[in-house]
């Protein structure tokens, strides 16, 4: 079976940003005088060659690096910018040398598509020409690097607004008939090379084509009549992003096509690796439900990507989180060993001895996080925003975790009993000194104090989302604060004071704009006509004080999510 891995990590090890935008690797951190730094890329293949080493004794086959547009060179391009590239396409090609000699094929990541002045004025922002250009790039790359087996392709989510560099990528393919011609102009270049295109159906809700990763209808137009070997299509597990709580993704079933499936070993949305967050048992469901009933082609491990925190932890690296080299190993023993189980792939991890003590501990850990990182009552539910599913957390987002009034509001319209997730919260939060005990028995890496003070404070989120409690506020502030002095470069907690009731109107709105399938309604294509989404965006201007401080900071801007 085909295993991918993402080879970003020795890349964020040469960053020296506080805080991190895991989305791709920080070329631009890594350059001294408008080029590339010969002693920081020394270090990088350095370290990659350890990470390389490490991930195919693993059983992983494939390594993917950013990006397409570091590698193309350009004849209009600026002097200075050729150097760059030029210094570029030398340094990569050491480290596809390094990738083979552990058998592992090279995948370079590109998005769809990444502009900068000197494109925009070649092309005037001409969608054809772009396309030709795009085309261009592949047919230097395959012809000048021989090593490399194909493209990862993400057209669905543009760089986040923190991004820098020369380089910026915009969503161009803006429909599924555009993304149709697109894939039918560029399969023909991966054909005449024997290379292979990986396309992601990742999307975010911006435009027409932003529910293809669940809408089976914008799948069918986007694949209409293409029959390809170049061909993968690349699918997250479910209808969102990396979270808990979602069923298997239905369009794996949709064709015969081969699939990828996505995993996420470094869980971003989970504590990145802080704190145990196992993805055993989950991922061993979605391969009994994929196994033999969908064209599995192989899957797509996240060992570093994804995500904006302060978290330092490189996979395999430098101060290596142990919870995502396990993570990591579960995951691809899981598929490239179908006959295994979860428990003699753990044995091969762990060993024998106390094995029995070890899965007390993760059936532990990952009671916690469903049933207090998560609020159960509000995740198991599927509700759809136009073309978007509702993420089954809300006021926790990377390393932020927000208490204020439209969380309180929305919480409260949509969990049907905030009682019972205020019990399960707490009968999850006692199960932190049996984990202590356990740990301190077998040795574990973990830090029982620091998982233990930030359940408390996500504990008292909880509760300050469905009561009024001003002293647990005040509780709940000071806390916060001493977490902040004592565990600076992990999360931020923002705890505001409830200024008013969920009023029964936003109760009313909540149900106008939200459903619980995924098929669209008529009041919809009202409800999100151009001209009202344009009014969407003054609210949220509006309430942006009041939600997480990251938004429109980090990630896609929300102007362009409302398109």
């Amino acid at each position: 079976m085909f295993a991918l891995v993402d080879g970003s990590a020795p890349f964020f090890l040469e960053s020296k940003e506080k805080h991190q935008n895991w989305s791709k690797a920080p070329l631009a951190h890594l350059e001294k005088s408008s080029l590339p730094s010969k002693k920081k890329h020394k270090r990088v293949r350095e370290s990659f060659y350890r990470y390389t080493k490490r991930i195919s004794k693993l059983g992983f086959n494939a390594v993917s690096l950013d990006e397409l547009c570091y590698l193309s060179e350009r004849d209009f391009y600026p002097e200075d910018l050729k150097r760059k590239i030029s210094s570029y396409r030398k340094k990569y090609k050491k480290l596809f040398k390094i990738a083979s000699s552990q058998g592992l094929n090279v995948f370079i990541t590109t998005d769809f598509f990444s502009i900068n002045d000197s494109i925009l004025e070649h092309t005037n922002g001409n969608l054809d020409k772009i396309i030709r250009l795009f085309k261009e790039s592949l047919e230097d790359l395959f012809s000048s690097f021989t090593e490399i087996s194909g493209i990862v392709l993400r057209i669905g989510e543009s760089d986040g607004v923190d991004v820098t560099g020369d380089f910026r990528s915009k969503l161009l393919l803006k429909n599924p008939k555009q993304a149709n011609s697109f894939l039918k102009e560029i399969l023909p270049v991966f054909e005449k090379y024997n290379k292979t295109l990986i396309f992601r159906t990742w999307t975010l809700g911006a435009y027409e084509i932003g529910d293809l990763i669940w809408n089976p209808k914008t799948y069918r137009k986007v694949f209409q009549d293409i029959e390809s070997k170049s061909l993968i299509i690349s699918l997250k597990y479910g209808e969102g992003d990396f979270f808990r709580y979602l069923p298997i993704n239905p369009l794996f079933f949709e064709d015969d096509k081969p699939k990828l499936l996505e995993l996420q070993a470094r869980r971003e949305y989970e504590g990145f690796g802080e704190y145990p967050s196992f993805v055993g048992w989950m991922y061993e469901k979605y391969r009994s439900e994929l196994l033999g009933k969908a064209n599995i082609a192989g899957i797509s491990v996240w060992t570093q990507t994804g995500g904006w925190s302060s978290f330092k932890n490189i996979t395999f690296l430098k101060r290596s989180s142990y919870w995502n080299e396990l993570n990591t190993f579960v995951s691809v023993q899981l598929f490239t060993k179908p006959e295994r189980s979860l428990e003699e792939i753990l044995l091969k991890f762990y060993g024998k001895k106390n094995l029995d003590l070890f899965l007390d501990f993760l059936k532990l850990s990952e009671e916690l996080i469903l049933n207090l990182l998560y609020d159960p009552g509000f995740a198991k539910q599927s509700l759809y925003m136009h073309r978007v599913r509702i993420p089954p957390i809300l006021h926790i987002t990377w390393d932020k975790i927000t208490v204020s009034d439209p969380f309180r509001s929305l919480y409260s319209f949509l969990n049907p009993d905030p009682k019972e997730s205020l019990q399960l919260g707490e009968e999850a939060f006692s199960k932190l000194s049996r984990m202590k005990k356990i740990s301190e028995k077998l040795d574990l890496p973990y830090d029982s104090q620091f998982q233990k003070k930030t359940f408390r404070l996500i504990l008292n989120a909880r509760k300050l989302l469905y009561t009024e409690n001003s002293g647990l506020l005040a509780e709940s502030k000071r806390l916060a604060k001493e977490y902040h002095k004592k565990y600076p470069k992990t999360f931020r907690f923002q705890f505001q004071a409830s200024k008013s009731k969920p009023s029964p109107f936003l109760g009313f709105i909540l149900k106008l704009f939200l459903r619980n399938r995924s098929r669209y309604r008529i009041r919809d294509k009202i409800l999100f006509h151009p001209v009202l989404r344009k009014i969407y965006y003054l609210v949220f201007l509006g309430i942006k004080n009041k939600l997480p401080d990251f938004i429109n900071r980090q990630g896609m801007p929300v102007r362009e999510l409302l398109q």
